[in-house]
């Protein structure tokens, strides 16, 4: 199928029409400008749909549904990438190509050694910039969920007990590989891989993350910089499970 603009909805479906009135009405009219009978896909409850336009109006646009699209695109397990925070706007980038590798969440928390911190407090507009990028990344990529972004203060404040397999990718570990736990894993149902920051998880964390079950495993001999780490091994884990 030749790529089409895909855009997530709310909107009620009748009698095989869509009315929408969200943001997507300003992008699809103003900055894609697509006309009246061309095509758009929608995504309503993690179902894609094919669309064609009907009518567009100055506050809302109108199209018919056409058929069902029938493709398998989310892994069957969920994957929260949960990260250190980094320096800059390093955090965008990872949330954008997290998302666009397939992550279910995305977590970032303050850690000991961690340069930049987020404060919970006032973390309301980067939380709604992070949620934009996780939208738009989530539509050119073909998923079918916008995955969600959160920040935490401490690493005691995220709950681990729901995970399957829980991942430390941690800088001293030299004896068990990404790949040996991969390859020796079955029916998991839920994945948590933590990635340190720039200057890497410090020693009683670790220890902290290995009481809440976390397994240490290496990247391999090269160091990656933090904003690489999380997004290899994301790579790493839909390469060998799916």
């Amino acid at each position: 199928m030749i790529a089409i603009n895909r855009f997530f909805t709310e909107a009620e479906i009748s009698d095989g029409k869509i009315i929408l009135s969200d943001e997507n009405v300003h992008h699809i009219r103003n900055v894609l400008k697509l006309n009246e009978n061309e095509k758009l896909v929608l995504i309503k409850n993690k179902k894609e749909f094919l669309c064609s336009i009907d009518k567009i109006e100055k506050n809302s646009i109108i199209v018919s549904m056409e058929k069902e699209i029938e493709a398998k695109k989310e892994n069957d397990f969920s994957l929260t990438l949960i990260q250190g925070v980094p320096k800059g706007d390093k955090s965008e980038f990872i949330v954008e190509k997290a998302v666009e590798a397939g992550a279910s969440e995305i977590y970032f928390v303050n850690t000991k050694r961690s340069v930049a911190v987020i404060d919970k407090a006032k973390a309301g507009k980067k939380l709604e910039r992070f949620a934009k990028i996780a939208r738009s990344a989530a539509c050119q990529s073909g998923r079918l969920i916008i995955p969600e972004v959160k920040c935490f203060g401490n690493i005691s404040e995220i709950d681990f007990s729901s995970y399957s397999l829980k991942l430390l990718c941690y800088e001293d570990e030299k004896n068990t590989s990404l790949k040996e736990i991969l390859k020796s894993c079955e029916n998991i149902a839920s994945i948590a891989v933590f990635i340190g920051p720039e200057g890497g998880i410090d020693s009683k964390e670790a220890d902290y993350l290995q009481n809440q079950g976390f397994k240490c495993v290496s990247l391999g001999e090269r160091i990656l910089r933090c904003e690489t780490a999380g997004l290899y091994s994301l790579a790493c884990i839909n390469y060998e499970l799916n």
